[in-house]
């Protein structure tokens, strides 16, 4: 589900049915940091990474991002837990009163980063958010994928669905924190490696649970509300929601009968199409919407390039976002906020299976959301970076003190919200290569890598829309 607002979960369900701080940044900032870092108390003012992660022309971009993460920004200072979304207004904050899965694992990546960038406050930090997990209620180990937030920690909604797509991008990243200091000399360090690795394998039963064997396919998920499955299933490799079914077979792989087959993956569809750019044909691969970070999210955890036989398609799937980018003059177009502050899975028809082998309608609209370009350094960091700086230079406003907002259209409109789990999306693009090795070290050291570089073996084209 990974997306956010309450109100749209019957849609979610339904379109997926046939599916300051571094030596670069301000003076004030940095001397912010210092004194932030080191303090004793455990309200976190500042967020600092490494300095290798900033790039040199974007670095004061990358931290006005990260300050997000800041406690009493993006960040409940009570709870301890990211807000699903702020309204940021003259200057005045309104939070959401609940908090995304996604978004709360991939903000404990950034905290493995604070860590080794020497932030003493960082594994407090960690340990804090990671109790929030062990006391949040589940169904058989796994994560709802909305949690109401109360000073306490996480609190089920009266609504609430376990997703298996959240619960992969959230298994990531807790195989991040055991990666990073499974054997480390810091005992705290590696206790939290520890209790990391206990959620993961607590969460084995409900992966195996979720696989429906008549269909050969993960279900993609439960609502206890109803007491029953979500009635679609995981079908699509080029969808986000692949890291789900990918996960689920590594995680339980030794458990004999109750494993989810490696098929459960390879029989999920791929489909590619031709696309026209400047008279060449290129074969991206179609997302279900078209959306961009449909494609681009896996990436933050695994090396797709390395792991896909031809990530050409991929390549081919950016250029046709360039070329509406190109167009519009806005971002790429990304699932993300409306200017009016609601909510759309902005994609483009180019590039989508609904669309182009359905005909079912998507939401095409001249809108784009600078963490889909974000996402787009995962492959291009240059070209990223000049969109990115190029639309801050044309509009200034496009950028907080809390971060970047997440919709801008083709008439320079933009929205006052600022997205959780897009804001996440967006750092964590630039953190990424050390987030990878940090999977891959867990998957190394229990025994999964072999495993996976198979599973993607068979992402190839099953077919190509308009070919027989």
């Amino acid at each position: 589900m990974v997306r956010t607002e309450k109100s749209l979960l019957n849609t979610e369900i339904e379109s997926s049915l046939v599916s300051g701080c571094h030596a670069g940044s301000r003076i004030s900032d940095m001397d912010d940091c210092s004194s932030d870092i080191s303090g004793h108390d455990n309200q976190i003012d500042c967020v600092l990474v490494s300095s290798h992660h900033y790039p040199e022309n974007f670095a004061n971009e990358l931290q006005a991002n990260l300050n997000y993460f800041k406690d009493g920004v993006g960040v409940s200072a009570q709870s301890k837990i990211p807000f699903d979304n702020i309204l940021l207004s003259n200057g005045e904050i309104t939070p959401a009163s609940y908090a995304n899965s996604t978004a709360i694992g991939l903000y404990l990546n950034i905290l493995v980063e604070m860590q080794r960038a020497g932030d003493n406050k960082a594994a407090t930090r960690l340990g804090e958010v990671i109790t929030r997990l062990e006391q949040a209620p589940k169904w058989n180990g796994l994560f709802y994928w909305l949690y109401d937030l109360d000073n306490s920690g996480l609190a089920a909604p009266d609504d609430g669905v376990i997703s298996a797509v959240d619960n992969g991008n959230l298994a990531l990243s807790l195989a991040t924190i055991v990666g990073a200091f499974h054997d480390d000399a810091d005992v705290t360090l590696a206790k939290l490696a520890q209790r990391s690795a206990m959620l993961l394998d607590n969460k084995k039963h409900g992966w195996s649970r979720l696989y429906d064997p008549s269909k050969g396919l993960l279900r993609a998920g439960w609502d206890p509300a109803k007491g029953a499955f979500i009635p679609y299933h995981i079908d699509r490799k080029a969808n986000e929601s692949r890291l789900a079914t990918i996960w689920a077979v590594l995680a339980t792989a030794d458990m004999g009968s109750q494993a989810v087959p490696v098929t459960a993956f390879t029989d999920m569809e791929l489909i590619t199409a031709e696309y026209n750019k400047n008279g060449h044909y290129l074969e991206p691969m179609l997302t279900w919407d078209g959306s961009y970070f449909q494609a681009l999210l896996p990436a933050l955890w695994l090396d797709e390039a390395s792991l896909m036989p031809d990530y050409q398609i991929v390549r081919d799937f950016s250029a046709a976002h360039q070329d509406f980018a190109d167009k519009h003059n806005i971002p790429f177009a990304s699932a993300s906020t409306t200017i009016n502050n609601g909510y759309a899975p902005y994609g483009l028809k180019a590039v989508s299976e609904s669309y182009l082998r359905f005909n079912n309608d998507i939401h095409s609209a001249t809108t784009g959301t600078p963490h889909a370009l974000a996402l787009y350094a995962l492959l291009d960091k240059k070209d990223a970076i000049d969109r990115l700086l190029a639309i801050k230079q044309q509009y200034p406003a496009i950028e907080s003190h809390a971060g970047w907002f997440d919709a801008i259209d083709d008439a320079g409109n933009i929205s006052n919200k600022i997205i959780g789990l897009d804001q996440g999306m967006f750092v964590a693009a630039f953190l990424s290569q050390a987030i990878r090795a940090d999977v891959k070290a867990y998957l190394d050291q229990r025994g999964s890598t072999q495993q996976l570089e198979e599973l993607y073996q068979s992402f190839l084209s099953d077919a190509i829309v308009g070919q027989s």
